[in-house]
């Protein structure tokens, strides 16, 4: 099991790392009809909800999925009447029950209506509301407040000055009204977005044709925290522009998500804006024809964006990654060749990485899909560098080779940190971990750099290896490494005492270049043909046997037996008179007793 934890801890390390967009894993959800995804939340229990709408061309109901941390299915549920009913958005709640809106041609006052669902912790309904008048209302967006009732934000034909206004209701735990507002002109105007804000108002985005200076215009609206206008906002140029996403940034400014139509081709649009709305920068990204549909502020500052971009045969999803200031990081699309796919909603997760939910071409025409996507690495709390004396390395057999070290605590907290170096040799065959370090003490920021000198053994075999230096907790978790390559080519006949892979050098201040625990190594090479080589460490002087037996527990051959002084311990055992098979060899000095197995191959 320790060796299995050490190559673990050494595959992931050294094999090809992911980068950013990478999936993880992807989810489709859905039956023989149609299914669509509009929202996605990672849930306190390290899940996801999904909410939307499943059905046939004729009639829809509002879907909800629940999922563990990798996407299995825990349940799902539909709400619903007699005709359609559809999901646009959904929060967890603090009960850990689940909010969700939308609208309903099944209930109601009139043609549409906003619907709102209230569910316990397993998708049971506790409550549904309807809102709205004799004409159409839909809700595009609802979030729990900080006083335990929602905001829900979203279009109404029934009231306001134009065609349609943004509609913003706002309600008590109960889902029972407290107020509404309308907020638009003599034209039209919808609402697909809101979020509480720090103040404890709420800022609104949609699109307006009543304001602006385009046929549509992004149209922000911040209000106070009964629904007062505070301020209002058009952003756009002379084509169409509809903003689908609004959020609050961590400097108190906002940005917005939607699309823009320069000459009738649809393009991503952001716009970032300060606390008073006015504009701090946009950007309108050109290489791909599509829309966002969704934002999310990244831990970096940065913006994660989710969309469509127009493909062969078709949209597929897009998420597209920026700096704090809009410029491009990278960009991936994902789904078929032939087929329509869009993402509809993303969010960061909360170990930096990404969810995304949309729909795909499946099982009943379109399903729910999910995505689960690698995030950009973050620095790690304590980093680890090692930089050789003079590249590129060679070294005979029997010889060594120098390098720096550096221990960096990239926080402001002190903490503790494990240090260890491994080999992968020409075959990918493993040796160590050499002289590993326990606790090396960080303070604030603080680097410790020393120099070191790796010991290669007479017996390596020739070749290129992999020289790499962990930090983190031994074994299970390796916060952050670092590697060179070194050839080991042949050294002098008879090289003298092959004292094995010691490294000497130390992190820790005042730290002898002793063992500081016994420690019985993986022999090397391991099979092996004729001879292999045994390393061991003793922390202090000890009576030592080191002991060799077949799979029978017949002693086959002794290689020490005696006193020996503290230090790194090599011996190698010639098996040219035993036959091909499984042995072990055991060591026993003082109270420590180890035993590890090994192959002999004729």
């Amino acid at each position: 099991m320790f060796l299995a934890v050490l190559l673990g801890l050494l595959f992931v390390s050294t094999a090809v790392a992911l980068e950013p967009g990478d999936t993880l894993w992807t989810r489709t959800y859905g039956g023989d009809e149609e299914d669509y995804a509009e929202c996605v939340r990672q849930t306190s229990d390290g899940g996801y909800i999904i909410a939307g709408y499943t059905g046939s061309v004729f009639f829809f109901d509002v879907y909800l999925i629940k999922t563990n941390d990798t996407g299995d299915t825990m349940w799902t549920r539909t709400y619903g009447g007699s005709d359609d009913d559809y999901a646009y958005s959904v929060d967890q709640t603090t009960d850990g029950g689940y909010i969700v809106t939308g609208m309903t041609n099944s209930f109601g006052a009139g043609d549409w209506d906003i619907y709102v669902v209230k569910t316990d912790a397993n998708g049971d309904t506790l409550w549904t509301r309807t809102y709205g008048g004799s004409s159409s209302e839909c809700s595009w967006a609802v979030q729990q407040t900080t006083d335990g009732g929602y905001i829900i934000a979203g279009y109404t034909m029934s009231f306001g000055a134009g065609g349609d206004d943004v509609y913003l209701v706002k309600t008590d735990a109960n889902g029972d009204t407290l107020w509404t507002r309308t907020y638009g002109g003599d034209e039209s105007e919808t609402g697909r977005s809101v979020e509480q804000t720090t103040d404890g108002g709420y800022i609104i985005a949609g699109r307006t044709e009543s304001f602006g200076t385009g046929t549509w215009d992004f149209y922000l609206v911040k209000t106070d925290a009964n629904g007062d206008t505070v301020w209002t906002r058009p952003f756009g140029g002379t084509d169409y522009d509809h903003c689908n996403w609004v959020q609050q940034t961590a400097d108190g400014g906002y940005i917005l998500a939607g699309e823009t139509q320069p000459n009738w081709i649809e393009k991503i649009y952001l716009v970032k804006t300060d606390g008073n709305g006015d504009t701090v920068w946009t950007r309108i990204y050109q290489e791909n024809d599509g829309s966002a549909y969704s934002v999310d502020q990244t831990a970096d500052g940065g913006y994660i964006v989710a969309g469509y971009k127009v493909g062969f045969g078709g949209p597929d999803v897009y998420l597209l990654k920026t700096d704090p200031n809009g410029n491009t990081l990278w960009t991936r699309g994902y789904g078929g060749t032939f087929f329509f796919d869009e993402a509809k909603s993303v969010q960061e997760t909360t170990d930096g990485g990404y969810i995304v939910a949309g729909y795909t071409y499946g099982a009943g025409g379109s399903d729910v899909w999910l995505l689960r996507l690698v995030g950009e690495a973050p620095e790690p709390d304590v980093s680890i560098e090692i930089v050789p004396d003079d590249p590129p390395v060679t070294v005979p057999q029997g010889g060594s080779f120098g390098y720096t070290g550096s221990l960096t605590n990239n926080i402001e907290d002190p903490q503790v940190s494990d240090a260890w170096t491994m080999a992968v040799g020409p075959q990918k065959e493993t040796y160590g971990p050499f002289k590993m370090r326990n606790d090396v003490p960080l303070g604030p920021y603080q680097t410790r750099t020393a120099d070191f000198n790796q010991h290669v053994p007479n017996l390596a075999p020739l070749g290129f290896y992999s020289y790499i230096a962990y930090c983190g907790d031994y074994p299970s978790t390796a916060i952050d490494s670092s590697f060179f390559q070194v050839e080991v080519i042949a050294g002098a006949p008879g090289g003298g005492e092959d004292i094995g892979w010691v490294l000497m050098g130390s992190f820790s201040e005042g730290e002898t270049d002793l063992p500081s625990e016994f420690a019985l190594l993986s022999n090397y090479p391991n099979p092996f043909n004729a001879s292999t080589v045994i390393e061991y460490q003793l922390p202090t002087s000890s009576s030592v046997k080191l002991e060799v037996y077949n799979l029978l527990g017949s002693k086959v051959a002794t290689l020490v037996n005696g006193e020996q002084e503290a230090g790194y311990k090599s011996v190698t055992w010639g098996a040219s008179e035993v036959s091909s098979g499984v042995y072990f060899y055991k060591l026993t000095a003082g109270d420590y007793t180890e035993t590890r197995r090994m192959m002999l191959v004729k």
